[in-house]
């Protein structure tokens, strides 16, 4: 998600690591420019990037996420879980798998038409310090 269009909404957040989300997922692109990370059967993992976001700051990216997006548990590969705005099984009928790039950011440059904007997926997650968050990339 870094370099990418959107990455502002992140400003003020701390960068932890790049991670990768367990293979329990897909990532879809919907309504030509947004991406949803979706529960699936025929899951794989998907690249993200993990930061620390204070709750006021995920409470403003609550209010921007667009209807179908829901914060819920995300499995990550090395097993641990954070909160994300997980996307409805239903926005698999508005969009289409774009989970063979293995992340956003890959499957943005492999795009043959010009690029759409782009629209933040964080998954933030309780901790004591504050609310680590995963930004799909």
């Amino acid at each position: 998600m870094s370099g990418q269009p959107g990455h502002e909404n992140l400003d003020g957040a701390r960068f932890l690591e790049q991670v990768e989300t367990a293979p329990e997922y897909r990532l879809y692109e919907v309504d030509g420019r947004w991406p949803a990370l979706v529960e699936h059967d025929e899951g794989v993992t998907i690249a993200a990037e993990l930061y620390e976001i204070e709750p006021a700051h995920i409470a403003r990216l609550a209010e921007i996420e667009p209807p179908g997006w829901a914060r819920a548990a995300v499995r990550l590969a090395d097993g641990r879980e954070v909160e994300a705005f997980l996307g409805a099984p239903a926005l698999r009928d508005r969009g289409h798998d774009v989970s063979q790039h293995g992340g956003w950011a890959a499957h943005r440059a492999a795009a043959t038409s010009p690029a759409a904007p782009f629209w933040n997926v964080i998954l933030p997650v309780a901790t004591s310090t504050g609310f680590p968050a995963t930004a799909f990339r």
